[in-house]
């Protein structure tokens, strides 16, 4: 990817273009004392209250055991339906970094970081607790509450200011004194980064959600979202169709600071495809909103709609889903998985990306509405699922790594010559193109997944990490341009790490380590502290 341009994008205006209500906190029942008497009042028992009342020694002439009435309780809050994460984590990245989506700070350059480093910025000792990947950006929650964001603003994905004057600031070109010594693959060109958007930055949430706690973010191509632990939804950034156009809801193009999104409430998980959302709410209902032009959304439009675009950027149930338990997304496809186990897929399906095994061609192609996958629970559970440009990637309970579509870049991690035969679909010169049936990934157990455009990364039940497909940028951590099956990420910056999770962007990828430790010595200064 060429190096994006030392721009500095437009200062967007400050003003919230959606209301926010104040989530009503609850107020504690205090405990009241009942008065000794209880008998029903009368002269006599009135005449020896105030007798007792002017005997007493209290400075305003009330006995001391009088109590003052109470104030009205306030009305009870909206239940927690979500929970924060509560370990901190060590965040590592590689990748392209053109428009600082590494989120490493102006001092490295806009080349790409072929290796893992540790990103100084997105630590346990910041307090990070979960990450999202974005196209080229992302986000990240910390254990205070805090919403952080990096990389390119041009749509507003970062939700803040990011103005910037280079010459004013006397930017030069620096390189990462802490980088590791066998980084040297790194490639070393490009031009310095705007710090405002290369450093992660807290979003000022105060103005729609001041009293919310954030359990959970997502990210698109272009726009951020946090969930509240209330099952409220804030966003901001946009929406980018085909054609270029830009719209975040009917009458906003972007979204420049945080707003609430309307209409949805009790939401328990959110997950973000290029230009579409997905989120699940409490009562096991789907609802989607974006762009819809590849069937992402799952829904048919009335041909009555006049400008069904703008209709699809509301938030509507997804028809034929019920209680459902777990959602993902590709990048123009999703997924729902039922309480039953059995997933049902929407959306592009020009690469067998769904895993629907017809209206498939590299020219077209979409599963409408949701469609249940015949085979997949052949497998087990399924206890993740997530798509990348063209293809997916799923995990079972037994840890068993499966992927299908698009097999060009090898981002399914399989060997061309060791496909089975039955399940693959040759191009016009008899070559295999697309893996349309959910297949074993070898040499590898999971117990999480990440898709990008062209690559995939799995973390083990050993806390292990291993990556395949498209390296061109070092999106992977590997060497070379491609790695054809999944290979063991064994950097000297990654021994002996203890890995929860990791992240797939348009061109990087990050890793996140557990700091569980941390939390125990924390714990233990606080009790020695305390005299525990």
């Amino acid at each position: 990817m060429a190096p994006r341009k030392n721009t500095v994008a437009n200062a967007p205006p400050d003003a919230v273009t959606a209301e926010t209500p104040a989530i009503p906190k609850a107020t504690p029942l205090g405990a009241t004392k009942r008065p000794h008497n209880n008998t029903p009042d009368g002269p006599g028992n009135r005449n020896k209250r105030l007798k007792l009342a002017q005997s007493s020694d209290s400075p305003d002439g009330l006995p001391n055991d009088t109590l003052t009435p109470s104030p009205p309780l306030s009305p009870p809050g909206p239940p927690t339906l979500t929970q924060r994460p509560k370990v901190p984590l060590n965040v590592y990245v590689c990748g392209g970094n053109s428009g600082g989506e590494l989120g490493l700070g102006p001092a490295v350059k806009s080349g790409n970081i072929r290796r893992p480093r540790l990103n100084p910025y997105l630590s346990g000792s910041v307090g990070v607790v979960h990450v999202s990947t974005g196209g080229m950006h992302g986000a990240a929650l910390t254990l205070d509450n805090r919403i952080l964001t990096w990389g390119v603003n041009d749509s507003g994905a970062l939700g803040r200011d990011v103005s910037w004057d280079a010459e004013a600031d006397n930017m030069v070109d620096a390189s990462d004194g802490d980088s590791d010594d066998d980084d040297d693959d790194d490639d070393d060109y490009g031009a310095a980064l705007n710090p405002r958007e290369s450093t992660p930055t807290e979003v000022d949430m105060s103005a729609v959600a001041p009293d919310a706690v954030f359990t959970h973010l997502a990210t698109t191509d272009n726009a951020t979202f946090v969930l509240s632990n209330t099952g409220l939804l804030y966003g901001w950034g946009t929406f980018r169709s085909n054609e270029g156009d830009l719209a975040f809801s009917p009458n906003v193009e972007i979204q420049w600071r945080p707003a609430l999104i309307p209409a949805l409430k009790d939401v328990v998980k959110v997950c973000g495809g290029a230009n579409h959302v997905v989120a699940l709410t409490l009562d096991g209902s789907v609802y989607t909103w974006g762009k819809g032009t590849e069937s992402q959304l799952g829904r048919r439009f009335s041909p009555r709609i006049v400008n069904w675009a703008k209709e699809g950027l509301l938030p509507r149930r997804v028809a034929g889903l019920k209680r459902i338990v777990d959602i993902g997304t590709g990048a123009n496809h999703s997924f729902a998985v039922g309480h039953t186990d059995g997933v049902s897929s929407w959306g592009l399906n020009n690469a067998g990306q769904t895993g629907v095994p017809h209206n498939l061609g590299e020219y077209g192609g979409a599963v409408p509405i949701p469609t249940p996958l015949k085979g997949l629970g052949d497998f087990g559970k399924i206890t993740q699922i997530t798509g990348g440009s063209f293809h997916s990637l799923a995990v079972t309970r037994d840890g068993t790594c499966l992927a299908w579509g698009r097999v060009y870049s090898f981002a399914t991690g399989m060997k061309l010559d060791s496909l089975p035969e039955k399940s693959v679909v040759c191009d016009s010169r008899g070559r295999p193109s697309i893996l349309k049936h959910p297949t074993a990934v070898g040499g590898v157990w999971a117990s999480f997944v990440a898709a990008a455009s062209e690559h995939s990364v799995a973390v083990t039940p050993l806390r292990q990490v291993y990556t395949w497909g498209l390296n061109i940028d070092g999106q992977i951590g590997q060497r070379g341009d491609e790695v054809k099956t999944a290979t063991l990420l064994n950097h000297s910056s990654m021994h002996a790490k203890k890995i929860v999770w990791a992240g797939a962007g348009g061109q990087y990828s990050m890793f996140a380590e557990s700091q569980a430790s941390l939390c125990k010595r924390q714990a233990l200064v606080v009790s020695v502290e305390r005299g525990g």
